[in-house]
């Protein structure tokens, strides 16, 4: 194995760091058959020698990054040892991510499996986001199936290493998260005095105390034709069906309202697998509109803009919006078919909060020739038939239902 060194935390991790918040990760596979126990077993292992195991090393000097170094522990594989019925994926998967994790002591991932009644089976690895985002799991997975994850460098850094970080990157983070906080807090007064005023919260309006999840999968082809045909980009059209089905949840096609959605946006470099959380998050407002969003080329053109906004200034935070749509990119062919062909993947990032009332999150991960979709709801009821209604109006049919 090669040896390497010590990584300081990232804007987003300092960011987690201060929020004291740790909600967990999730790729999930879905194969054909059993997986060979011998193949869990060393995927494992490879996940316990990458960047996933390591733990948080706190800076001697204020306002220095903390590190994060290489951790020898681990939790165990995990497999049911009984087999759940195809409904019960979903569930079974937010069980496995009812786990206690403490990314900052060491205690960042656990993988577990379960076999299923239609003869295919589940594997999800869960991992904190405190200690990365969904491509920070991705390039782990990555690196296991490829047998190259590297150790990490224990130690404390040295002092003239934390008056280096101080000086040059780690009071200009702090210093740019707390006027980000504080922008926020600025941008939140309205609000807040909407609801001493009127003693109710505006997102709040109608919703039923409840949370939905459904995942499905789509031919990539039919997904990368549909967008095209509109001038736009695949995550445009995922975009469009997230504002879409959530209108449609909500009762407010019709009302002409504008719509805002959260977008996650990478600073990784395309060959960075092992860096932990490497993201801003742009805020994209569609104008008001009676019926669906279809205009492809005019989502296209908007989400350029911000994304160059977010990139430019390394934007972070978590703004409220309507919804968020987080496109996690493509996994490669060595970690989609680690425990044979798989008939998809699905990431998506799971909270026990379940979010603002009346809020959508839509996760997209491609694999191969397939799109897995996920859409998690809060305080608002998203049904099958609405999803399947707005894949339908596109002209897509799901290959697989999660």
């Amino acid at each position: 194995m090669n040896m390497a060194g010590s990584q300081r935390f990232t804007g987003g991790d300092v960011l987690m760091q201060q929020l004291k918040i740790d909600p967990p990760v999730q790729l999930l596979w879905r194969v054909q058959g059993r997986p060979a126990p011998e193949a869990l077993r060393k995927f494992h292992a490879n996940l316990a020698q990458g960047p996933l195991n390591r733990r948080m090393r706190t800076a001697r000097l204020p306002l220095a990054r903390p590190v994060w170094e290489r951790h020898t522990d681990c939790s165990a594989l995990r497999v049911s040892p009984r087999t759940i019925a195809p409904e019960e994926v979903m569930d079974w998967a937010d069980a496995a991510c009812r786990v206690e994790l403490d990314a900052h002591a060491g205690r960042g991932w656990v993988l577990s499996a379960a076999h299923i009644g239609d003869g295919t089976s589940v594997v999800s690895l869960v991992g904190s986001h405190a200690l990365t985002d969904g491509q920070g799991l991705i390039g782990a997975a990555t690196l296991a199936a490829r047998e190259t994850a590297r150790q990490w460098r224990s130690g404390q850094p040295s002092l003239v290493e934390d008056l280096t970080d101080l000086v040059t990157e780690g009071m200009w983070t702090y210093s740019r998260l707390a006027l980000s906080r504080l922008r926020g807090k600025v941008a939140e007064v309205p609000a807040t005095a909407t609801r001493m005023l009127l003693g109710r919260s505006r997102q709040a309006d109608g919703a039923a105390p409840v949370r939905s999840r459904l995942a499905f999968t789509v031919s990539a082809a039919d997904a990368e034709r549909v967008a095209e045909s509109g001038g736009g980009s695949v995550t445009g059209l995922m975009l469009a069906m997230t504002a879409n089905i959530l209108r449609a949840a909500r009762g407010t096609t019709e009302s002409g309202g504008p719509f805002t959605v959260g977008l996650p946006v990478s600073f990784r470099r395309p060959d960075d697998l092992e860096s932990s959380n490497m993201v801003g998050i742009a805020t994209l407002r569609l104008a008001g509109l009676r019926g669906r969003y279809t205009d492809l080329a005019h989502i296209r053109r908007l989400s350029k803009a911000v994304y160059a906004e977010v990139v430019g200034r390394h934007l972070t935070g978590y703004p409220q919006t309507d919804a968020a749509l987080s496109n996690a990119g493509e996994m490669l062919p060595e970690a989609r078919d680690v425990f044979g062909p798989a008939l998809g993947v699905l990431f998506r990032t799971v909270s026990g909060a379940g979010g603002p009332p009346g809020r959508m999150n839509c996760f997209v991960l491609r694999a191969g020739g397939t799109v897995s979709i996920g859409f998690q709801s809060a305080g608002v009821s998203v049904g099958a038939g609405l999803v399947e209604a707005e894949l339908d109006a596109w002209g897509l049919t799901p290959t697989h239902s999660w």
